[in-house]
């Protein structure tokens, strides 16, 4: 697969996580298939050969995705197909990022994606016409970055409980949730609720979904010498920590889950940057 990150420049580090174009020629008569597990982090979704749909767990029809897509944090797994060549880019959001571009409580968003247009309006459209012109990687990424800078006048204040839990994902020995509340200066209910409006969803469910997260992208990558060693790799207590909450999250066994993503088109996960 072909991918291609963009730097992020300063106006927007304090928003933005990655910037990524990815692109997959298939075999012929080969369909894109892709199973996307859970992960906090919201971003935008620019699909560049249309066509692409989405199947969430519990239906049994899939959607076919508008060309942009604004996709809110996921605590279920889909399932994303294309008759297409798979080429998108995947803009993705640090904590609190969608919320203050938005003004939308993120316990709306949860398990959601929208049409960008609805919510961008003009300023989508046009980029779409503009990202409809050509297929050059370098121009595609350039006009995305000129979009996000655009929105930043409009965008809300990043606040301190942002950069904590975004902590959670880079430091190898996170805080407790309970410490960053207190650096917040919050009590744990105004912590749990400022939680809910930012990140839609408890801290102790966020906490848990980085962690599940980060171990799914060592499984996407092969960086485990068995799952007894991603368990503790991954601050799990042991293999039958990690392999209830793997549970939890996509429903499958380990076994299973291997065998899933080894039928994966791509590898989407383990490419993304938090």
């Amino acid at each position: 697969m072909k991918c291609i990150e963009k730097a992020i420049p300063e106006e927007l580090k304090d928003l933005v996580s990655c910037i990524m174009y990815m692109h997959e020629e298939l075999p012929d008569k080969k369909k894109f298939i892709y199973y996307h597990p859970p992960t906090p982090q919201t971003g935008f979704c620019f699909h560049l050969n249309g066509n692409m749909s989405v199947l969430k767990k519990g239906f049994y029809k899939s959607e076919t995705q508008p060309q942009t897509v604004v996709v809110g944090p996921q605590t279920s797994p889909v399932v994303i197909f294309s008759e297409n060549p798979y080429s998108h880019v995947r803009v993705g959001l640090l904590p609190g990022a969608l919320y203050r571009l938005t003004s939308i409580s993120q316990v709306l968003m949860v398990d959601q994606s929208f049409d960008a247009a609805e919510i961008f309006g003009d300023d989508i459209l046009g980029l779409n016409k503009e990202l409809a012109l050509t297929s050059e990687p370098e121009i595609i990424l350039e006009a995305i970055v000129q979009f996000l800078i655009k929105l930043m006048p409009k965008s809300l204040k990043v606040h301190q409980l942002d950069a904590q839990m975004h902590s959670l994902w880079k430091d190898p020995n996170p805080k407790r949730i309970c410490e960053i509340a207190k650096v917040c200066n919050l009590s744990l209910r105004q912590f749990e609720r400022l939680s809910l409006l930012r990140l839609g969803m408890r801290p102790k469910l966020y906490e848990k979904i980085i962690r599940f997260s980060k171990a799914y992208s060592s499984v996407e990558r092969k960086e485990y010498e068995n799952w007894t060693d991603l368990a503790y790799k991954s601050n799990y207590y042991d293999q039958r920590h990690l392999k209830k909450e793997f549970k939890v999250f996509t429903g499958k066994q380990l076994a299973k889950l291997k065998e899933v993503v080894s039928q994966n088109s791509v590898l989407i996960h383990g490419q993304l940057r938090y």
